[in-house]
């Protein structure tokens, strides 16, 4: 009986301790998030209620849309970042547009918000804006980029958005959220409105760990949950039959291919899903802005390769996919008479110009406004 009751004290004794090791290690973790984590590491791995009492809303820079998914969060505005009233990166727009003035609206993805550039007057549309009027053109540039966008969004923010804004000219700038969309499987998965890869979200329901910041920091770094942050908790989520973050894990941890990859490789996906909506997308908008009288630029997708831990940019399926859509915006230029940007073809593949491979930084992005400065100017689709 004594040897029993030791047992158990014993038992009881090192359950407590534990408990109390994990109190400790929450409350120091609670305090390195709150206190000394930079913002990106806070989103990250802050939770609803963290984000909500920070930043009022859940996702701060994007918030839900009827017809988009979600856009850029009107009147948003943290540290040198910020949105205008209606919903797009940077300063007010002037409305009507002022007699004799140009205006250009980029749309796109990440890219094209320049995600990786804290202050907005560092990001592309911006800058782009800045060169031309220090050239004397009188133009203004709205960047019309959001996370995650597609050239379907693009599409959709043109019919709803974009057109009223009175613009001369458009910039579709798009390449990895294109192919994302491609990454499903079965084949019946692939469709135009990309319902193979996310579903909508009917109630968004943290598991009981996620409401412990240590256990919630291990759990998002080991990818067991998506950060409280992501568009993927409040938007939409992955489908089953979507098959990217398996793709990035294995290629990461170097044993792709394995499981479901063994019958179905990322290269066959890319061979059978091939980039028909894509296509259809871009040539609608093409034709919607020729309907309005205005200009379509069309720019083939930038990257560098020399990221191996983000295999969207540098494993040879994504590459060979990258390379399938730029030759796909070429064969659109021939073929409706739109202008065309070999912009992957002039921009330096060099990693200073990049943070993953996809995303430019501030010295990519003050490059990146100069070529395409040069290009409007050079074929005169901007006039003085």
């Amino acid at each position: 009986m004594e040897r029993l009751k030791k047992l158990v004290f014993q038992v009881f004794a090192s359950l407590v301790s534990i408990l109390v090791t994990f109190i400790v290690l929450e409350i120091a973790a609670q305090v390195a998030l709150n206190c000394f984590a930079g913002e990106r590491t806070f989103r990250k791995y802050a939770s609803l209620r963290q984000l909500q009492k920070r930043y009022a809303q859940v996702g701060q820079c994007w918030s839900p849309h009827r017809y988009l998914g979600h856009y850029a969060t009107p009147y948003y505005q943290k540290g040198l970042n910020r949105h205008n009233s209606l919903g797009y990166r940077g300063d007010e727009i002037q409305m009507p547009k002022p007699a004799g003035r140009q205006r250009i609206v980029c749309t796109g993805g990440s890219t094209t918000y320049t995600t990786e550039v804290e202050d907005y007057h560092l990001s592309y549309p911006a800058l782009l804006e800045q060169e031309l009027r220090s050239r004397g053109y009188d133009v203004d540039v709205v960047n019309d980029g959001v996370g995650s966008w597609t050239s379907w969004e693009s599409l959709v923010s043109f019919e709803f958005r974009t057109q009223y804004l009175e613009p001369d000219i458009i910039i579709l700038y798009h390449g990895v959220n294109d192919v994302l969309q491609r990454m499903v499987w079965p084949p019946e998965a692939y469709r135009g409105d990309n319902s193979g890869t996310h579903t909508p979200i009917l109630m968004p329901m943290p598991s009981i760990l996620e409401y412990s910041t240590l256990m919630r920091y291990f759990m998002i770094r080991a990818g067991v949950i998506k950060s409280h942050s992501s568009m993927d908790r409040h938007v939409t989520a992955p489908a089953k039959t979507f098959y990217l973050d398996e793709f990035v894990r294995q290629k990461r941890a170097g044993t792709y291919p394995e499981g479901f990859f063994r019958e179905v490789s990322a290269r066959k996906m890319f061979e059978t899903n091939k980039p028909v909506y894509f296509r259809r997308n871009i040539e609608n908008n093409i034709e919607l802005a020729k309907s309005r009288n205005v200009k379509t630029v069309l720019a083939t997708f930038a990257y560098s390769s020399d990221f191996p831990y983000f295999p969207t940019a540098s494993s040879e399926e994504f590459i060979s996919a990258h390379a399938e859509m730029n030759e796909t915006l070429k064969e659109i230029a021939r073929q409706t008479g739109a202008s065309l940007f070999d912009f992957a073809l002039v921009f330096p593949k060099d990693k200073c110009y990049f943070t993953d491979g996809i995303h430019v930084n501030a010295e990519g992005s003050a490059l990146k406004a100069k070529l395409f400065a040069d290009y409007l100017i050079e074929t005169g689709l901007v006039k003085k």
